[in-house]
């Protein structure tokens, strides 16, 4: 419920577009310096565990945010949010697909991440209309502790539910250590190596470039004529697309993912420059541009991620998923700093709209894939 109202809620308090930026950034530089130790607590330890330990964390982290104003300390929480996500990115996915594999329903991988985006896309549903509810009658800060029970009830779902086909290993806490720098060690390693995963984490970093304005949609929408509290409808009616495409994609499997994604990139290029033309009061055309292009990625990486699966060995999965998420989140913190300076400097519609330009690179790294 927060996202849609996210940078507003700090703009309120007075803080500039970079102190946003930097906030977002910690976040992201936090998750960059954790993702390859936590994957490897993940594939040396306990999937399951993992992820309701990261949940639990960033639970307790969004909690404590509204209680304050301070710039610094809440930095620091929204930091200690990213360290919490670390323990559930990688391992997430992981936990799933090697359950799918001991039950030799592999063909059953594509189809997760059809029903992965389509559940998430549900809840992002009906979750921005009560919190657009909520902004309305009471204010946006209400919605931190409602973000911090939802990750709570999912510590205490996957705990309680979730089953790990992965067996945890009895082993002391310094031979953990050890295993964990050890499978960190053999995940960058054969993510460099291997060129389908290291072109294909290398096009991911430059689709993060391409959305680094996205600090400014939302004051962006608000300065072209849009109520605050309409982003909530917005992010519903983006969620609901997003679920349609994720199930529009079975129709693009007989297609190389690549060529897929090339085609989903410059679609949303060609949308992002489309932005330098919209003015006051016309704010639906930018919302339209906004639901597009995340209704376009929901269609393209649900049929990519199985095709990347099918590559990267079991024993180091979580891993070398943790060392894509580790370059994404170094490319969005140092992305977003500089998203914030010259959104400061020329306001977030230029900013917006040219860094749909970083999709030239994603485009020639994709075709450069062979499988």
């Amino acid at each position: 419920m927060i996202l849609p109202f996210f940078v507003l809620y700090f703009l309120n308090l007075g803080f500039s577009y970079f102190q946003v930026a930097v906030i977002t950034a910690a976040q992201g530089f936090s998750m960059f310096l954790f993702e390859i130790p936590t994957g490897g607590f993940a594939d040396g330890f306990s999937r399951k565990y993992s992820v309701a330990l990261g949940f639990g964390i960033v639970a307790i982290a969004v909690t404590l945010i509204p209680f304050t104003h301070n710039f610094y300390l809440i930095t620091f929480l929204w930091a200690l949010t990213g360290v919490g996500m670390t323990f559930s990115s990688g391992a997430e996915e992981a936990l799933v697909i090697a359950n799918l594999n001991k039950a030799n329903r592999m063909d059953l991988h594509h189809e997760y991440f059809i029903k992965f985006n389509s559940f998430n896309a549900l809840g992002s549903i009906f979750a921005p209309i009560i919190g657009a509810i909520l902004v309305k009658n009471h204010s946006i800060s209400i919605l931190w502790y409602v973000f911090g029970l939802g990750f709570f009830l999912n510590a205490v779902i996957v705990l309680l539910f979730a089953k790990e086909h992965f067996e945890p290993q009895k082993i002391k806490a310094i031979a953990l250590i050890k295993k964990s720098y050890h499978n960190s060690k053999m995940g960058i390693a054969f993510t460099i190596r291997h060129k389908v995963i290291f072109l294909s984490i290398l096009a991911g970093v430059f689709i993060d470039l391409m959305m680094v304005g996205n600090i400014g949609m939302q004051p962006l929408l608000v300065s072209l004529g849009m109520k605050e509290h309409q982003l909530g409808y917005l992010y519903s009616i983006s969620a609901a697309v997003g679920i349609g495409m994720s199930f529009l994609s079975r129709r693009f499997v007989r297609y190389k993912p690549k060529n897929v994604m090339s085609v989903v990139v410059f679609m949303v290029m060609v949308l992002l420059l489309c932005l330098l033309f919209v003015h006051p009061p016309y704010f639906y055309l930018a919302c339209l541009i906004f639901i597009l292009r995340g209704g376009l990625f929901s269609l393209g990486m649900p049929l990519f991620y199985p095709y990347l699966h099918r590559f990267i060995p079991e024993k180091i999965r979580a891993t070398t998923m943790s060392a894509k998420s580790m370059a994404d989140q170094a490319a969005t913190s140092i992305g977003y700093i500089g998203a914030g300076a010259l959104i400061d400097l020329f306001g977030p519609q230029k900013v917006l709209a040219l860094g749909g330009l970083f999709g030239i690179v994603v485009i020639v790294l994709y075709q450069k894939i062979k499988d």
